[in-house]
């Protein structure tokens, strides 16, 4: 069934707008303008993929490759881009929101039990947990994504504690910098 709905306003709201109905619109899709024209290249290859996946016999052990990041899917990766996304920011918000039970967890394993906790939160919500392959975004398995919740609590702790990021600890490090000098003059 063919559905359509017209959308008015400008570039950025129409494409926002686009995405709250979960549709993605990545850097080159078809809807973002280049040099004041539409490109349609991306998205035939978009529509060849799709039916690609559609036609894929069951069965198969190949892995299905995802093209587009869905909103509240969590991406592996060291980039800016990937940090910044929806999913990557929802699930360290979760992660902040359970911090004080994980980390007064008596063992590995009622820490294991947070963690995966939270990774079915985040499939719950239909996000995934996707790793970038050659050819596009593949899904990880369950244990896989449990590390990278766990990954998400350590970073948590060592940004909290390590790196002097509360008031007190920077106003003590000033306080014995002045001191410093005061013994030098």
């Amino acid at each position: 069934r063919t559905r359509s709905r017209v959308h008015f306003g400008n570039e950025q709201h129409i494409l926002f707008k686009l995405q709250t109905y979960g549709i993605p619109v990545p850097d080159d899709s078809p809807l973002r303008q280049v040099n004041g024209t539409f490109s349609l290249a991306s998205h035939r290859q978009w529509l060849q993929n799709r039916q690609a996946q559609e036609m894929k016999v069951a069965g198969t052990d190949e892995m299905l490759k995802t093209f587009f990041p869905h909103r509240f899917d969590v991406l592996f990766g060291r980039s800016t881009k990937v940090r910044s996304h929806t999913g990557n920011l929802r699930a360290l918000h979760l992660v902040n929101l359970w911090q004080a039970r994980y980390d007064g967890a008596p063992n590995r394993a009622r820490k294991a039990e947070i963690s995966e906790r939270i990774v079915g939160i985040i499939h719950e919500s239909q996000g995934r947990f996707l790793k970038w392959e050659e050819t596009g975004w593949v899904e990880v398995d369950d244990d896989t994504a449990r590390d990278k919740i766990a990954h998400y609590f350590r970073n948590q702790r060592r940004t909290k504690t390590g790196y002097d990021t509360n008031k007190q600890s920077i106003a003590l490090k000033r306080n014995r910098n002045q001191s410093l000098t005061e013994i030098a003059v």
